[in-house]
């Protein structure tokens, strides 16, 4: 496997994002006008954020490998874990407010789902030419 230095930007920002949204709010319980949020990070709902964190950094990673059907395969699989991880921390909210991190978090997923999706489907389609041939000019005309 392949490193380069110039990462492949469309998975490299959203990673970083990923990597942001898990520490802001995911929970929000109000009670008496007092309002308490959790983040990803917070054990006592489900641990799973951690999931979603660690897909983010090796996500990143991945934005670093040169081969690019290495780097888009491995980029859906990172989205689709990091997808289960904000699935299974949401259905464990147990009457908890859903917490606008976690909206992000489903977001940035998907589109990390989608990076390596459109970067495969780049790599299956036939090279196209960028000009098509042109045909010789006319001979000039015979002169009498």
């Amino acid at each position: 496997m392949k490193f380069s230095i110039k990462p492949y930007l469309p998975t490299l920002i959203i990673c970083v994002i990923l990597f942001i949204v898990v520490f802001l709010p995911w929970a929000t319980a109000s009670a008496f006008g007092v309002t308490v949020t959790a983040n990803g990070l917070e054990v006592d709902i489900s641990g799973l954020g951690y999931l979603t964190l660690i897909m983010s950094i090796i996500g990143a990673g991945l934005s670093f490998v040169a081969v690019p059907r290495v780097r888009s395969l491995g980029t859906v699989v990172a989205g689709i874990l990091a997808i289960i991880g904000v699935a299974v921390y949401w259905s464990r909210l147990q009457g908890l407010g859903v917490g606008y991190g976690l909206i992000i978090a489903l977001i940035a997923s998907l589109g990390l789902i989608a990076a390596g999706y459109l970067e495969y489907r780049k790599l299956e389609q036939p090279a196209k030419p960028d000009k098509p041939a042109q045909a010789a000019p006319p001979p000039p005309p015979p002169q009498q």
